[in-house]
């Protein structure tokens, strides 16, 4: 090529300015407040949603100390730097068929303070945004304790859990009672 002489012709300048001028045109968004950063899950073979901002970490599954006499939804206690925390199987309170442990498994992990506690899941898939006015209903197959615990379905059909729910919900509670003598 000599020197002086472009490479791109006229009309490949102008196609490229066009391009350039699409790609630098900022995006029409909705409104900040309805666009949320979601965790996507897999939990039994089904994708599940967790919103980012309620999620304080997502560890593999490590250390996990059982219960004697816990209810099915709680796996154990694990140590996490210098806090105990309580493990529960995400699959048994969406009320899925409980399984082995998966062999790479995660926890993720949920709450503040003395309410933190981890959610085992099969898979942590990444991150994606989901817009949350745009949420469908929850669906009528679902039973309604598990019901309770989405905020709707993404346009993909991913159910998002509502975070506050989970942390409120009975079953994410541990009262073992001591066997009688």
């Amino acid at each position: 090529m000599s020197e002086g002489k472009s490479r791109w012709s006229a009309a490949d300048r102008l196609i490229l300015e066009a391009r350039t001028r699409a790609l630098a045109t900022p995006l029409a968004s909705p409104g900040r407040a309805s666009v949320s950063e979601v965790i996507v899950v897999r939990i039994g073979g089904e994708r599940y949603g967790l919103p980012a901002a309620a999620v304080h970490a997502v560890a593999a599954l490590t250390r996990l100390s059982p219960l004697p006499h816990a209810p099915p939804e709680v796996a154990g206690l694990t140590a996490r730097g210098d806090q105990i925390l309580p493990v529960f199987h995400l699959r048994a309170v969406l009320g899925l068929a409980l399984t082995a442990l998966p062999e790479y498994g995660r926890v993720v992990l949920l709450g503040e303070g003395s309410e933190q506690l981890a959610l085992i899941v099969d898979a942590v898939e990444g991150m994606r945004t989901v817009d949350v006015s745009t949420l469908g209903p929850v669906p009528a197959t679902l039973s309604a304790s598990v019901g309770a615990l989405v905020l709707g379905v993404d346009a993909e059909g991913v159910p998002l859990l509502d975070p506050a729910a989970l942390l409120a919900c009975d079953r994410l509670f541990i009262d073992i009672a001591p066997p009688a003598p």
